[in-house]
């Protein structure tokens, strides 16, 4: 089979190097030029076909083209073909000069795409013919996706996403656009958010990105790998003489490119306009520092902001004065504080849900959920919260009739049932003295796994098919905050709303309290 493999591939190649080739009319003589791009000799022969530059016909015994457009103050015979339109210039069949099958890494650049090379030998910089492409890079900031990745020359690096520094040596414009529009196509785990770009941004972006190669031809490597020349950074913040300095923070530190704060409004992320009357100093600072230490799972990365900027900032959002919602009608409260997650129909799937750690609660069809929950709980969240989650505390921002008037809409408009509807709930049994931690183990791996995890992050195998997604086992703030007979109860009954099911007949007593403990061990409240 090796060798029949390898007569094949010979054959191929010969047929390539003589020009006997079914798909196209042999052409007689192949033009062999080389260009001097950077200092790298690049031999080419496209201008067999492209005799002028321009598009080709076979005249019956020869190519002819038309003429290149003008591009002064370049000169094609001295940059040729693939500095600026890619493609296989060594190539000699049509479909590999144009493009490798694949990713589509050098296919072939036409027309407006031209502008996703110009960045390859220019430095970043206003350019006059590369408008599209310096606007994608200002995109890249003001959408703060530096925050995430990394580009050669940049003075961010967070580490947080995959660094796209050679991206455009990757993938093709398809492929950029693609995974610029839909994000978690692939990976399916990825936790990227879509982004609310227009047709012509996600362009811009594409030209921008695929510019971002492994060799760019204005400096040397031995300088991009010092991280030079220093990539221009752009101010994106609005020229708006009314902004004050924690406002600017805001833009400066990439926060508005998901967040909302007042009229802003990234479409990505929580409202930040009362945050600082939600949530104290202490959570705020450590959330602009480790995001994922508070909420486990938070698609947020860490600010990079410097200390002092982190508590400017912080101070602003304490002191943002904004119209307190006391006076407001249930209504305006919902549409004001809870549709961005819960959605305006109750659903769950809210604006921002998908790039929450934690699917919103369901209110809409979730009666099941809400008449095994007791009215004293429901009060407790909206006023302090829920640890470990995007759920913030009311309690400073709402007054209590307000809170009361807030559940009240909540029941009669999505869950559709009286707040003192529930159900009689089946005694919880006993913890025993001694638990079956070894039958636990078992038990998890063959119960729980597959949706949780092995490792209880609640990403297993079967974690993507149902939502709200399982439970992510390791959020130690959300488990500090419970207690273990709730743990339990939602082993033995389920939980109504979501993909857990009811184990209560399945496993014994026993190896249900095991199994909390086993939850225990995961969240860190166990040794």
């Amino acid at each position: 089979m090796a060798v029949a493999s390898l007569l094949v591939l010979a054959a191929s190649l010969l047929a390539l190097l003589t020009g006997d080739n079914h798909d196209h009319q042999f052409h007689g003589t192949i033009a062999d030029i080389t260009v001097n791009l950077g200092g790298s000799p690049v031999r080419e022969h496209c201008t067999t076909c492209h005799t002028e530059g321009g598009s080709p016909t076979w005249e019956g015994t020869h190519w002819m083209s038309a003429s290149h457009p003008d591009i002064t103050p370049h000169a094609p015979e001295r940059l040729g073909c693939t500095g600026c339109h890619l493609g296989e210039g060594m190539a000699m069949d049509r479909t590999f000069s144009h493009g490798l099958p694949g990713l589509g890494g050098r296919q072939v650049l036409q027309g407006q795409q031209v502008q996703g090379r110009c960045y390859v030998c220019h430095e970043l910089e206003v350019l006059p013919g590369a408008e599209k492409a310096w606007n994608g890079y200002r995109l890249f900031r003001q959408k703060a996706c530096y925050l995430c990745h990394y580009l050669n020359g940049m003075p961010e690096d967070s580490g947080f996403g995959p660094d796209l520094s050679h991206v455009g040596s990757q993938l093709g414009l398809a492929q950029l656009e693609k995974a610029i529009r839909d994000p978690r196509a692939e990976p399916d785990n990825s936790t990227m958010p879509r982004f609310p770009l227009s047709r012509n941004q996600v362009r811009d972006l594409t030209y921008f990105l695929k510019s971002r190669v492994e060799a760019p031809l204005f400096t040397s490597p031995m300088w991009v790998t010092a991280g030079r020349p220093a990539v221009a950074v752009p101010d994106v913040v609005p020229e708006d003489s009314s902004l004050v300095a924690g406002e600017r923070l805001l833009w400066q530190g990439g926060c508005l490119a998901c967040h909302q704060y007042k009229e802003e409004d990234g479409r990505i992320a929580p409202d930040l306009t009362r945050v600082g009357k939600m949530r104290d100093r202490d959570y705020l600072e450590g959330f602009l520092e480790h995001p994922s230490r508070l909420i486990p799972g938070a698609a947020m990365p860490p600010s990079l902001l410097n200390a002092a900027a982190k508590v400017e900032l912080v101070e602003f959002l304490e002191g943002s004065t904004s119209e307190e919602a006391h006076h407001l009608e249930a209504k305006e409260i919902y549409m004001h504080h809870c549709q961005r997650c819960h959605a305006a129909n109750g659903d769950g799937k809210g604006l921002i849900q998908a790039n929450l750690a934690q699917f919103p609660r369901a209110f809409l069809g979730n009666d099941g959920f809400f008449r095994r929950v007791t009215d004293s709980r429901l009060r407790d969240s909206l006023a302090r919260g829920i640890s470990g989650t995007s759920m913030p505390p009311y309690e400073h921002v709402l007054s209590a009739k307000s809170r009361e008037d807030l559940l009240d809409l909540i029941f009669q408009s999505f869950i559709g049932i009286s707040r003192q509807d529930k159900v009689e709930e089946t005694p919880l049994p006993p913890r025993p003295d001694a638990l079956p931690l070894q039958r636990a183990e078992r038990l998890y791996d063959r119960f729980c796994a597959e949706c949780h995890g092995r490792s209880g992050t609640g990403k297993g195998p079967e974690a993507s098919r149902d939502l709200p997604r399982p439970r992510n086992l390791t959020n130690a703030p959300f488990f500090a905050a419970i207690e273990d007979e709730r743990i339990l109860r939602g082993i033995l009954n389920g939980v109504s709303g979501t993909a857990m099911p009811a184990w209560r007949g399945v496993v014994s007593d026993e190896e249900a309290w095991a199994l909390v403990e086993k939850v225990r061990r995961f969240s860190g409240d166990r040794p």
